[in-house]
């Protein structure tokens, strides 16, 4: 059975945006990035963690501002977009 905690990005996500240093900050936010992808790759059916899943496209939205605003990054638009649509119902 494969290891599936949650709390491994969690933690990773909480490092980097706590991370004064630029340079360490930018390693960290990989690191929390690859771990919200390898998080995502471990669930079988993404609905059933539809609160983890939420979490993990706002962490990824906020890291996305942290490299805007602290790393002289450039927005993620498509990121931005996906994360952020809604869809209407019938």
């Amino acid at each position: 059975m494969q290891d599936l905690r949650p709390v491994l990005w969690q933690e990773a996500f909480i490092r980097a945006v706590d991370e004064p240093d630029r340079d360490t900050l930018a390693r960290l936010i990989r690191e929390a990035e690859f771990a919200i992808v390898f998080r995502r790759q471990q669930l079988e059916n993404p609905a059933d963690y539809s609160d983890e899943v939420r979490a993990m496209k706002l962490a990824t939205l906020a890291m996305d501002s942290i490299k805007v605003q602290k790393l002289g990054g450039v927005r993620n638009l498509t990121l931005l977009k996906e994360c952020c649509s809604f869809h209407r119902s019938a």
